[in-house]
């Protein structure tokens, strides 16, 4: 599957259903930003962390992976990428999250249209990846932590007694 319009519609669509749980999330009726910083457990990230590491992973496989230069935002990623701790001091808002969000999936997105999707590029420990592959990783990431932001707004909503 390296055809553009292919990858798109897998992009999108996973994007669609991060954009969703958001929605559902923004109509609930409860306090959003209390949901967005809400901990499923010790240690556990939180909502509004989930949804920002999809942002940075963006930020981070476009311009560093794919293109081998700097994040478009250095301390955005080191607050979001793979490793980093989550705050409970510095929670964005939905609004914030949502930029950020538009921001690097339409700059990844603009890139692939022009993109030559065979090309190889290196990663950490001696893999490599075509554009082609890592925009079907990107999909794949971005429905798992989906899926952790679904999950935990279940707790939340179970934890809470709202239906």
């Amino acid at each position: 599957m390296s055809d553009l319009k292919t990858i798109f519609s897998v992009l999108d669509f996973t994007r669609d259903r991060l954009i969703g749980s958001l929605d559902g999330i923004a109509k609930s009726g409860q306090e959003i930003q209390t949901v967005l910083a809400w901990r499923p457990g010790p240690g556990r990230a939180h909502m509004a962390w989930q949804a920002m590491h999809c942002a940075a992973t963006h930020d981070k496989y476009l311009n560093v992976r794919i293109k081998g230069g700097e994040p478009l935002d250095p301390s955005f990623c080191e607050s979001y990428s793979g490793g980093s701790t989550p705050s409970d001091s510095n929670i964005p808002t939905l609004v914030a999250i949502r930029e950020k969000l538009a921001l690097n999936f339409d700059a990844f997105k603009a890139f692939l249209s022009s993109a030559d999707l065979t090309k190889v590029t290196d990663f950490p420990n001696n893999i490599q990846r075509t554009v082609a592959e890592s925009a079907i990783l990107l999909a794949w990431h971005e429905a798992h932590h989906q899926g952790q932001i679904h999950l935990t707004w279940n707790l939340y909503k179970a934890a809470h007694g709202v239906s």
